[in-house]
């Protein structure tokens, strides 16, 4: 059981039964059923296939050290740089899946940033949230559950803290304590992938808190389907059906879904709890987190650009250009995009260090760089696809044209490009590159590209300020021969 196949993961999907779940304005009354949500559970299913895959089986699993038992990767807290760079070539050789997301990385980044948080609390207060994080890791690994990951507010108006809001709930905060837990209230925006993960990871993570603002202060795991939580969705974006030529790549791989997570007045217990009211934590908490997912988006972003040198190689060849100067530049810039942003993840995890807690924490600039970077550039490498392709990658007639014997066999004679290759071919190689650069799959995964994890800026201010950039001032001066 410690390494579920994507049988017993869709299983545990119908064994859970959230409440509230609506889609497009209507209540959904089965997760598991539901087509919106079908590619979302289909790439986390994925990442569970890789796991049994004689392939890959020695990078997915390993021997945890927590239970004494073979887990999957995904739940496994790195201990090593060894560890981290594993998970990074995991991440990367997701791509060989032909999967944009498969939120698995969320998983152990939660459980990761819980451990060390809780650990630093303890070790300050006395409390006794780490243990309580060690018991539900262990329940993590041993039943291979997916942890959902619950952290950006609504946030109302940007300008002022949670404490000045009109309205106290758009941060989500404590409104009771008892003996036996904890109520608490608020939304949480973007959750990804939630309806159908096993276990929410709640922590506060849109900005530092102050000391009158300890009720916002609150993290904790709790399962998808507790007792007043309501999901408001978003469908994953694509096709809902598979396509043969129209869609190839999004009507299989399409991305996931998304929720507002809606808290109303949900009751948490006690040992389910890891932060309740220290609120000076909750910055370090911030760079932890952001740390641990930037290695993992870095890695993602990488294996989306080695589809994108893919996809621009087979049309140019298709086309007949593949030789061109232009095409052959435009294949270095891909190639070198995706080397330089995984580069970072390999920096990000070679510069970080072991935690007291016996975990390895990454250092969060190289990180951040790599997402600014590969963010950045993903217009970029869609121009080249783009241009590569030329004009039919966004003007081609519609699959049922294509499949009508009149009309179909005048495209595929009108359509074919090198005539050493069939027509379908070319076909679908355009098809293609219109999936990846032109459809709606498309603007879900330029956006998610620039947002997920922060959005850039945030990311530029953790770039300036994570660089020492007095040490390069004083060497600068030196260079000028400017007195001290």
């Amino acid at each position: 059981m410690a390494v579920r196949t994507r049988a017993e993961y869709i299983e545990s999907l119908r064994q859970q039964h959230p409440q509230q779940v609506y889609l497009n304005g209507k209540k959904v009354e089965s997760v598991l059923d539901e087509p919106g949500f079908k590619k979302g559970i289909e790439s986390i299913a994925l990442a569970f296939d890789i796991c049994h895959d004689p392939k890959y089986q020695e990078l997915a699993t390993l021997d945890s050290p927590l239970i004494g038992e073979r887990i999957s990767r995904w739940n496994h807290l790195n201990q090593s740089l060894e560890d981290a760079l594993l998970r990074n070539q995991l991440m990367r050789t997701m791509g060989d899946y032909l999967v944009p997301c498969c939120y698995r990385c969320m998983t152990a980044a939660e459980a990761m940033a819980a451990w060390i948080i809780s650990y630093d609390i303890d070790k300050k207060y006395g409390t006794s949230y780490h243990q309580r994080v060690v018991k539900i890791v262990k329940e993590v690994q041993k039943n291979d559950l997916v942890i959902g990951a619950s952290l950006v507010d609504p946030k109302g108006d940007r300008s002022l803290p949670p404490s000045k809001q009109p309205d106290p709930d758009l941060f989500l905060h404590i409104v009771e304590r008892r003996k036996d837990g904890i109520i608490v209230k608020g939304a949480r925006a973007h959750d990804t992938a939630a309806p159908y993960t096993n276990l929410l990871c709640v922590m506060p993570m849109s900005r530092p808190l102050r000391e009158n603002e300890k009720d916002y202060a609150v993290a904790f795991f709790t399962p998808v389907d507790t007792e007043g939580i309501t999901y408001v969705c978003r469908a994953a974006p694509g096709p809902h059906e598979d396509s043969d030529i129209e869609h190839p790549f999004s009507s299989r791989y399409g991305g996931q879904a998304h929720a507002y997570t809606i808290y109303d007045n949900v009751f948490i217990p006690w040992e389910r709890v890891f932060m309740c009211g220290e609120y000076e934590f909750v910055g370090q908490l911030m760079n932890l987190h952001g740390a641990l997912d930037m290695v993992d988006v870095c890695s993602c972003h990488a294996a989306g650009m080695d589809l994108a040198a893919g996809a621009l190689a087979l049309v140019a060849d298709c086309n007949g250009t593949a030789k061109a100067p232009h095409i052959r530049e435009y294949l270095i810039n891909v190639i070198s995009n995706a080397e330089i942003t995984y580069s970072c993840a390999i920096a990000s995890a070679v510069r970080g260090y072991r935690h007291e807690s016996g975990v390895w924490s990454p250092n969060p600039l190289p990180g951040e760089v790599g997402k600014v970077f590969s963010a950045s550039h993903l217009g970029q490498n869609r121009y080249y696809m783009q241009e590569a392709a030329g004009g039919s990658a966004r003007t081609m007639p519609q699959e049922a044209d294509l499949k009508n014997p009149v009309t179909g066999e005048l495209l595929y004679k009108y359509l074919k490009g090198r005539a050493d290759l069939p027509a379908e071919h070319r076909i679908r190689a355009l098809k293609l590159i219109q999936d990846l650069t032109a459809s709606d799959f498309a603007g879900w995964h330029h956006a998610m590209c620039i947002c997920e994890g922060g959005a850039p800026g945030g990311l530029r201010l953790g770039i300036l300020g994570g660089y020492d950039l007095d040490k390069s001032k004083t060497k600068a001066k030196r260079a000028a021969r400017i007195a001290e």
